[in-house]
């Protein structure tokens, strides 16, 4: 009896010591860490990234010069309402590094007439199908009561007003009467090679940066993380499908609002830079940036570092989301445009926050989440788009 009792003992002890050691997650001395590492992360993304700019923005194997054609092609890219006609000699000539984003829909006496490919409302009003050939031709009159006598304004009838753009210097047809937004050009911009540089760059900054500050609560939850082996596997599945439930929960709110607003719902323009850049010279630089760098540093900063000011889950879930949400739309032309065309990073956000807390604050977690998200849609742009 007295052997058995020992026994007990022995396993009690034994039991205690294989539970492994969490990191305590609230030392108030952390916060003043967190903080500054936050502090550490806007100075880089607004001081230092502009600093990086000047520095290299005159370097010529980082520069590119747009034609006035390229130009109307790439307002065209970034605007889901405009439209613009073009000489077809010339539209074929630069037209490729813009088919994912810019369509000619036809062409009329030898003009090519452009449109955002992801307007919805081109189609119905612009163009006929016959219902025995399927071959689409362009509604002729309706085109010229557009670029010619502006009789239709808009494109469904309502608000979504159409913008018409072309060249300063443009040779435009004897039927162009419409008003329009002039585009001038040449014009020599930083290039995709060098945007892509750029943004590696400052992860080459961040990243140690960041991971040294951070250190002992990284390596405190990666030791979780080796302690629970395989079954982090599925959670890091569960995780994926949570982005993907997510995604179309967005893409579903993106459209009510564009209704609402009135706005045309279109790339966030932080997505179309990433697509550019993966088509470009310095694909590399943008994938290791994308997949590695910067699903550590955002998770360090925008999981680990505002959740540890708080110490109210709820309320740091809802802080990190909107300024991680935030962070990626700078570029975006309005705080409404900002909502309706990026409101899946406010989501991924809210699901990367939520995946954090569902692993007991394990920063591992979303890390390994935004990584397979993000390799996953970086395979997806460079093979399917």
């Amino acid at each position: 009896m007295d052997e058995e009792k020992e026994i007990i003992q022995f396993e009690d002890l034994f039991k205690d010591e294989l539970k492994p050691k969490k990191p305590d997650k609230y030392k108030p001395d952390r916060k003043g860490i967190y903080l500054s590492a936050i502090f550490i992360y806007f100075i880089v993304m607004f001081v230092i990234v502009g600093v990086l700019y000047a520095a290299i923005q005159n370097v010529p194997e980082l520069q590119v010069t747009y034609t006035e054609s390229e130009l109307i092609l790439e307002q065209i890219a970034y605007d889901v309402d405009g439209i613009a006609i073009m000489s077809e000699a010339i539209y074929q000539e630069y037209h490729e590094p813009y088919d994912g984003y810019v369509r000619s829909i036809d062409t009329y006496i030898g003009y090519a007439v452009l449109v955002n490919t992801a307007n919805p409302y081109y189609e119905e009003l612009m163009l006929n199908v016959d219902q025995v050939t399927g071959v689409i031709t362009l509604k002729t009159e309706v085109f010229l009561e557009i670029i010619q006598d502006m009789t239709i304004l808009t494109w469904d009838g309502g608000e979504r007003l159409i913008n018409i753009y072309a060249g300063k210097n443009q040779t435009l047809p004897y039927f162009f009467g419409a008003d329009y937004y002039e585009i001038e050009g040449p014009v020599t911009e930083f290039s995709d090679l060098g945007y892509s540089i750029l943004n590696f760059s400052v992860y080459l900054i961040l990243l140690p940066t960041i991971f040294f500050m951070l250190k002992i609560d990284f390596v405190g939850d990666f030791n979780e993380f080796k302690v629970r082996g395989i079954r982090w596997i599925p959670m890091i599945a569960i995780g994926y499908v949570y982005i993907i439930i997510g995604n179309v929960f967005s893409n579903y709110a993106s459209n009510f609002l564009s209704n609402i607003f009135g706005i045309a719902q279109s790339e966030a323009v932080n997505q179309i830079t990433i697509m550019r850049s993966l088509n470009s010279s310095g694909a590399i630089f943008m994938i290791l940036s994308a997949v590695v760098m910067g699903p550590i540093v955002e998770e360090l900063i925008f999981r680990k570092s505002i959740f540890g000011l708080f110490k109210n889950d709820k309320f740091a879930l809802v802080v990190s989301s909107i300024i991680f949400g935030s962070i990626h739309l700078i570029g975006e032309a309005s705080i409404l445009e900002a909502l309706v065309n990026g409101l899946s990073y406010f989501t991924m956000g809210f699901v990367f926050g939520f995946i954090y807390l569902q692993n007991n604050k394990n920063i591992i977690a979303p890390i390994s989440v935004h990584i397979l998200s993000n390799l996953i849609s970086i395979v997806a742009l460079l093979y399917f788009f």
